[in-house]
């Protein structure tokens, strides 16, 4: 069984014009075992820089036009019990977080949820829940394990542009489930590059970056032709030829990574 809560702390969005992210309640909050009575507010997960730095995306858009209607919507999915409920949303309004709905959910009904909530973005930091959703047919990411050193000023949104062209280690139903994933993520991708474009070169809240590990320059040049042609120009780009892409992601410290599911970020 499905329930969906407003949240009648902030202004609601209209989910057919807005960017709508979902994001799981054990990624916002920190998860507690034992004493279910307490009313204490849930500590900070590791999604609380990417919330923030949604935030301030939607502070500037709105700045620049009162009346922005591409606005990123959140989402928050909970599969706890009805007894967390009530502390998951006072938990919420204690940070100050603009979350729009609650969806709480059955493990079973958590991708049907995705679904009918017409939601444009899935983060789970399980790589697996991930690959899952990209099967359904919703855009997926990793949602990195972040620290204080995250921006929650700029949004960081880091795709990985291998693909299986070049690879002969591929089975045939990875091959279909990397075509899936990409099918999946054009829209979002076409939907960051237009919220990009609101914004010029310096001093954007919002800031898109390729990276690809496998293959030579040609397949990043590929990656890039692709990402042009969905509508998205990337701020920075780094072909690896093979290197590892650990020191990279470090650098650039993205808040969520586009993968193919089927790689480690940790590489």
């Amino acid at each position: 069984m499905v329930s969906t809560v407003q949240n009648s702390d902030v202004t609601q969005k209209d989910a057919d014009l807005s960017v709508v992210v979902a994001v799981t309640s054990h990624a916002v909050f920190e998860s507690e075992t034992g004493d279910t009575s307490s009313t204490q507010p849930y500590g900070r997960g590791v999604a609380f820089p990417f919330i923030q730095a949604l935030q301030k995306v939607n502070e500037r858009l709105l700045e620049k036009n009162p009346h922005e209607t591409l606005l990123f919507d959140v989402i928050l999915l909970s599969k706890d019990g009805e007894e967390h409920h009530s502390r998951i949303q006072a938990s919420t309004k204690h940070y100050g977080l603009e979350i729009g709905r609650f969806c709480f959910c059955s493990e079973e009904d958590s991708m049907e949820s995705l679904l009918s909530n017409n939601v444009k973005l899935f983060l789970s930091t399980d790589s697996s829940d991930v690959s899952k959703a990209l099967q359904r047919g919703v855009a997926s990411a990793l949602l990195c394990c972040q620290t204080a050193n995250h921006s929650s000023e700029q949004l960081r949104v880091l795709f990985s542009g291998d693909d299986g062209d070049f690879r002969d280690d591929f089975s045939e139903s990875q091959v279909h489930q990397l075509k899936d994933a990409k099918g999946c993520i054009k829209e979002f991708a076409s939907l960051m590059g237009e919220m990009r474009s609101r914004f010029g070169m310096e001093d954007s809240p919002l800031s898109t970056s390729l990276l690809t590990v496998y293959g030579s320059r040609d397949t990043c040049a590929r990656a890039l032709k692709t990402l042009r042609a969905w509508g998205l120009s990337v701020d920075e780009a780094y072909c690896l030829a093979g290197a590892p892409r650990g020191p990279i992601v470090s650098l650039v410290r993205p808040h969520v990574i586009f993968t193919d599911g089927m790689y480690s970020i940790q590489d």
